[in-house]
């Protein structure tokens, strides 16, 4: 699993894991509690999720700021239980000062605003003699502001209606029926996290694995790139420029290869020793590298294309029938080197023509940025999709931006940020 994937996952589990607590708190409500007590408990376990995602983001502000949150609220239970609310001020401001800090730096500075807007209008309730579930209703509201704001940097459309069914839920059943708010607000996402999945599982063509669903922010390349299963496609080029690893993005798209699939790694700068290989990958290394034995895959010369296409050949022979075979990797950014634009026109049309009658799919990963222009062209010309992910500075930060040609499922998109 990528490692963005993994952290998201641990977060969002954090964070299920404490509403789940705090929900059964609230439901099954231990005789003598108070609803004081009830909030600092959401509370206390919100804040434990922000301090695990600090954590796995490594994110020191945001493990200091979960502790004081927690420390401000339990300090005041003994003393003044109505002002637990200091802790989501003091959570709210802590996640919007790392904003500044860390990207994405729209999303952490407005979560931290709802945070601390939220606590300060339940603190202020207590004076203007508000009722409960006035308040309660405001932060319904913000949190389905919050959940709006995370899918918006993740790109993901139906979180975005997930929050503002939320936010509609909220002040209907208020209006209405105040005493089954809690219960409409559930039910919003009781709904939504299956319908989630079915959403995800028609964007990727495939059932979405735990992480996807669990992550807020579904990687780019494949939220904008691909509506299908990876292998039914024959030419994919992927272009990288800035310091996008290329291992990652291999891991990436092995992660998401069907079981039916078998990867045939041609791999270039990129070391097999840089990957987590399944088993049943072939591998081919396209370099240089001599005076290293015992390897336990071939190495071809990036001067000889002949050799690649001989081992490609005797990879493909050698597969079941009911295997689907991917070719994948970044070997033509050592082969570019080697060849004039002509020789390398024929040599990657003849690569593409093969994919489509044997029916099988390329997938080219090239960083862009060391080539010319005309052999970037090329790389382009041949391919079905074409994703191109850039890293470039805004605002004395870096930003990572994706755009995507698509001529099989006619996606044609502009830069966008994820």
């Amino acid at each position: 699993m990528p490692n963005r994937t993994r952290t998201d996952m641990r977060i969002s589990i954090g964070f299920a894991t404490g509403f789940f607590v705090a929900f059964l708190v609230t439901i099954f409500t231990p005789e003598g509690m108070t609803w004081d007590q009830i909030e600092a408990v959401w509370t206390v376990v919100i804040s434990a999720g922000f301090v695990n995602h600090g954590i796995w983001d490594r994110d020191r502000g945001l493990v200091l700021g979960g502790f004081l949150s927690i420390a401000a609220t339990l300090i005041s239970l003994p003393f003044t239980p109505t002002f637990f609310p200091v802790g989501w001020i003091v959570l709210g401001c802590a996640v919007a000062v790392s904003g500044f800090f860390r990207a994405p730096r729209t999303e952490n500075l407005l979560i931290g605003i709802y945070i601390a807007l939220g606590g300060f209008i339940r603190l202020l309730s207590v004076y203007l003699s508000t009722s409960y579930f006035s308040a309660m209703m405001v932060w319904m509201v913000l949190i389905g502001l919050m959940i709006m704001t995370v899918a918006m940097e993740g790109k993901n459309p139906l979180m975005r209606f997930m929050g503002a069914s939320c936010i509609l839920a909220s002040v209907v059943s208020y209006t209405f029926f105040p005493e089954f708010m809690f219960l409409s607000v559930a039910l919003v996402f009781a709904v939504g996290m299956p319908v989630n999945i079915v959403y995800l599982h028609r964007l990727l063509g495939r059932t979405p694995n735990i992480g996807e669903i669990f992550s807020f922010a579904t990687r780019a390349l494949f939220l904008h790139g691909l509506k299908k299963p990876i292998d039914q496609y024959d030419v994919i080029a992927i272009l990288i420029k800035g310091n996008i690893g290329a291992e990652k993005v291999i891991h990436d798209l092995m992660h998401r290869l069907g079981a039916r699939c078998t990867p045939i790694l041609l791999l270039g700068p990129t070391a097999p020793t840089q990957l987590s290989l399944p088993k049943d990958a072939k591998i081919g290394w396209v370099s240089t590298i001599s005076g290293v034995s015992d390897l336990e895959y071939p190495i071809l010369s990036p001067e000889d294309p002949s050799r690649v296409n001989v081992f490609l050949t005797k990879t493909l022979k050698t597969l079941p029938e009911d295997r689907r075979p991917v070719i994948l990797g970044d070997f033509l950014d050592n082969m570019i080197p080697h060849m004039d634009e002509s020789l390398f026109y024929k040599y990657y049309s003849d690569l593409a023509s093969a994919a489509r009658i044997l029916n099988h799919t390329v997938i080219f990963l090239v960083k862009a940025d060391i080539h010319s222009e005309v052999d970037v062209n090329i790389v382009k010309r041949f391919a079905d999709v074409i994703i191109e992910n850039r890293e470039r500075e805004e605002k004395g930060r870096l930003v990572r931006e994706v755009r995507v040609s698509n001529r099989v499922d006619n996606i044609h998109t502009d830069w966008k940020k994820y």
